[in-house]
């Protein structure tokens, strides 16, 4: 994997709200330092866990989700393509290789899968599969 000229985010995977799972799309929420992070959106990226030399391909949001009341503080949430993984307590690697679009705020749940789901196959064509 080559750096990226977006940038590269680490940290550990904490527990966040679950909504992702109950989307369809289960998200690590990745505990790293709030200033250093990217403009808020969508990104296509490669994920590496703890050690594992071999990345993932993944979605990333980094916002405030917008779309769900209340205050939000801005987070950084994974979703590795094609992976039922335990991550909880992992290292991640999250090297960032697009910006897809901004953080939208949908009107409708159904809205946002529906953008979610373009929003992984956009990933899937950039990225082309598991291995970097």
């Amino acid at each position: 994997m080559t750096a990226s000229p977006l940038g590269v985010i680490a940290g550990v995977v904490v527990p966040g709200d679950g909504r992702g799972r109950m989307l369809g799309f289960p998200t690590a929420n990745v505990e790293c330092e709030v200033p250093a992070l990217p403009d808020d959106g969508i990104y296509a990226a490669w994920v590496r866990v703890d050690d594992d030399p071999h990345p993932w391909a993944a979605s990333v949001s980094v916002g405030t989700n917008p779309t769900f009341a209340g205050e939000r503080e801005r987070r950084v949430e994974v979703h590795l393509h094609d992976a039922e993984v335990d991550l909880y307590g992992r290292m991640l690697t999250v090297d960032l290789v697009a910006r897809l679009r901004p953080t939208l705020r949908f009107d409708a749940v159904e809205d946002l899968i529906a953008q979610t789901t373009d929003d992984v196959a956009r990933c899937h064509a950039l990225l082309g599969g598991r291995s970097a």
